[in-house]
Order: C-alpha cells, then sequence, then structure tokens
C-alpha cells in the first residue's frame, strides 16, 4: 500500500512518520511517500487518474485529493479503482487482492 501526500509542500519525512505513529499504521507494507509536488500530481493525474472528472484535467498548481485506492499488480497495471470512503468497494478491493494473490 502506498500513501502519496497530498500538501507535499508541508509533509516532510518526520511529519509522515508522526501521523504513521499518531493513526497507529505500523504495516510494513504501507508506504506513506511525499516528494516534489508537481511530480506526485503529474503521477497522480496521469498515471492512477485521481482527477474527479476524467478528461479534464487541471493544472499542477490546483490541489488535488481524491478517495480513490487504486489496485496495480505486480506488472503496474490498473487491476480496479475503489471510493476508498465506501464499505462495499472496499469490499471489493480485498475480494480482488485476493484474487491477484492467486494468480500465477
Amino acid at each position: 500500500m502506498v500513501s502519496f501526500s497530498v500538501t507535499p509542500w508541508l509533509d516532510s519525512v518526520s511529519v509522515l512518520k508522526k501521523y504513521a505513529a499518531k493513526n497507529n499504521i505500523k504495516s510494513k507494507q504501507w508506504h506513506l511517500l511525499t516528494g516534489d509536488k508537481n511530480a506526485i500530481y503529474t503521477l497522480a493525474r496521469k498515471s492512477y487518474f485521481a482527477e474527479e472528472n476524467l478528461g479534464f484535467s487541471k493544472d499542477n498548481s490546483q490541489f488535488l485529493h481524491t478517495e480513490h485506492v487504486v489496485l496495480v499488480d505486480k506488472t503496474l497495471r490498473i487491476r480496479g479503482i475503489y471510493n476508498g470512503s465506501l464499505g462495499l468497494e472496499m469490499e471489493q478491493l480485498v475480494k480482488d487482492i485476493k484474487l491477484l494473490l492467486a494468480e500465477k
């Protein structure tokens, strides 16, 4: 699991470590990342379709936030996009992860 900062100009590595501790994020398989704002926003918009209105693209100066959870397989193909704030979609994500893990 990889979570990118939506406010990288505020979120240093130490800030993200404190956030992880405060929210009991201890998994070695969940990484909180920050970095260059333009690079993160470009990656989110072009690789993970993090725009609310697909087909309409904002420039990199505009704030970006999404509830989307993107499932990417080991060959870097997007296998599903889910709304992380909806329980049914998160249940489907868990089922889809199990299917991916069972693939050879």
